[in-house]
């Protein structure tokens, strides 16, 4: 009588609820499963639940059976939660949130219960919630600008409320109605389409600025295009491609900064500069000799930095209209945007190849000699030398692994290096615990002691790392800087195998050094 109330109770849930055996096998399906899954519990009964729940990620990739909440939780006897994308018997993507605990009987798991919520629900009703309390209010916005009135003195981008108020990032891009109306020729909007394809097909900087300069030339129909780059550290524009023109005008000499150069470097949308007119023009006898009438000038901007200046060549006047100054504008952002990228992308590989070449360097050092002194030595001398730092100390634990002695140092004054134990500090502590520790001040940082000591000492941060040998840590290396330096995660790896590297030759050195000392006896 009991079992049936409960049953009862389980079937007017409202949220779905099924069991699993421990072979996996659906034994109870009730209606709220039904009504997710499209699946009568007659259809079900007996069956493997992986026959006939099917999930997929956000990617719409589906999940093999090992990810299902009911599997996990019978491999892990634990509670097991998962939002995930249901897939029904009529092949909708249904939003849900499983929860799938272990059933015990007598200490024992022989199966799993889950309760399948359609989360598609709360988001619906926090959905209307949202957009009733958002309704009710007034938001003052500019009629001319379209900023929007934050306080009584300051206003905001539409584009940047919105996207802090939760609608999305927004990214600028060109809609049919407004490409009729800039543009008039439908030849813009597929030409920059093209070009912006053009340029994001390439992660190689050079490639990305040939390809600037010369989409620019055969859709805008000009004689030629140069694109100058500022360079940060002389603060001068400088040649970065160009296309169309002689060498021997490219390199004529330094840019003299005329009206239409100035204009952009300040921002201004685009510039027309007329050579012919300007007698006062520094190259405007290379420009004749060149067949150069006028110069248009369009800032390139990424974000509100002005990162250089893209230049078109013409032969003849040419009177642009707005499109025609809109849509190089339009070309310009986007040139901005992939070049940034590809610097990211050329300084990320770089780096990347740097670390390789320091980490077979290190290892090819450490491994060309099985004395420890000497394996000692040259760990604490090459790192600093290959990875620009001030200094660097190895502590290896004793025979009782109970405290720390220093083996090996270099870079640091006798003063500092006898300044007292450092077994205490909360960050050689982590370190022992197999976890790597940066610290960016350690003037200010209450994990080191001796503070006083290394301000003295000119140490600025510092980096500790453990000694691994086996699987077992022997000790700890620190890297320390006279700057103060921020370690990124792929330092800290970096560093890390590094560390690896050397707890492996300390430890080879060691059964070398045993060996000899029981060949002598």
């Amino acid at each position: 009588m009991f079992r049936n109330i409960y049953l009862d109770i389980l079937s007017s849930i409202f949220d779905g609820v099924y069991h699993v055996d421990s072979n996996r096998k659906i034994t109870y399906w009730n209606k709220g499963a039904e009504a997710l899954t499209g699946y009568n519990a007659e259809d079900v009964r007996g069956k493997n639940c992986e026959e006939i729940i099917s999930y997929e990620d956000e990617s719409g990739t589906p999940l093999l059976s090992y990810e299902y909440p009911a599997i996990l939780c019978l491999q892990s006897s634990r509670t097991t939660v998962k939002n995930l994308f249901l897939v029904n018997k009529s092949s909708e993507r249904i939003y849900i949130e499983e929860q799938a605990s272990p059933v015990f009987r007598g200490g024992k798991v022989i199966g799993s219960v889950s309760l399948l919520r359609d989360n598609s629900r709360v988001f619906s009703f926090l959905e209307s919630y949202i957009k009733k309390h958002r309704k009710d209010r007034l938001v003052p916005i500019c009629a001319w600008c379209k900023k929007i009135k934050i306080t009584e003195k300051s206003w905001e981008q539409i584009e940047k409320y919105l996207t802090e108020e939760g609608f999305g990032v927004f990214t600028h891009g060109m809609c049919p109605d407004c490409a009729e109306t800039i543009f008039e020729k439908r030849v813009y909007l597929e030409s920059y389409q093209n070009i912006c394809k053009a340029i994001s097909s390439s992660l190689s900087l050079n490639e990305v600025l040939d390809l600037i300069v010369t989409n620019v030339v055969k859709v805008m129909n000009v004689k030629a295009s140069m694109l100058r780059l500022m360079n940060k550290e002389t603060q001068q524009l400088e040649v970065a491609a160009y296309y169309g023109l002689r060498k021997r005008y490219v390199e004529k000499g330094p840019v003299a900064y005329d009206e239409s150069i100035s204009d952009a470097l300040t921002g201004k949308a685009v510039s027309v500069y007329d050579i012919t007119s300007d007698t006062n023009a520094k190259y405007q006898k290379e420009a004749e000799d060149e067949g150069i009438r006028s110069i248009l000038s369009i800032p390139v901007k990424f974000k509100d930095e002005v990162i250089g200046v893209l230049r078109m060549y013409t032969s003849e006047p040419v009177k642009y209209k707005d499109e025609d100054l809109k849509f190089m504008t339009a070309i310009a952002e986007q040139a901005a945007i992939a070049i940034v990228n590809a610097r990211k992308f050329e300084t990320t590989v770089s780096r990347a190849k740097e670390y390789l070449r320091v980490f077979e360097e290190v290892t090819k050092v450490v491994s060309s000699t099985l004395r420890l002194n000497e394996v000692l030595n040259l760990i604490v001398r090459k790192l600093p030398e290959v990875m620009n730092l001030k200094a660097a100390t190895i502590r290896l634990l004793d025979s009782t692994e109970q405290k720390l002695e220093l083996v090996s140092a270099y870079g640091l004054s006798e003063e500092y290096l006898g300044r007292g134990p450092v077994d205490t500090e909360e960050n050689v502590r982590e370190a022992l615990q197999t976890r790597s520790v940066a610290i960016y001040d350690v003037t200010t940082d209450p994990r080191v002691h001796y503070q006083k000591e290394a301000l003295k000492e000119g140490i600025k941060s510092m980096l500790t790392l453990p000694i691994i040998a086996k699987g077992k840590v022997i000790g700890v290396l620190r890297l320390l800087t006279d700057r103060s330096r921020q370690f990124s995660e792929e330092d800290i790896s970096f560093s890390s195998s590094l560390a690896e590297v050397c707890g492996t030759a300390i430890e080879n050195a060691r059964i070398y050094e045993e060996l000899q000392r029981k060949n002598r006896q």
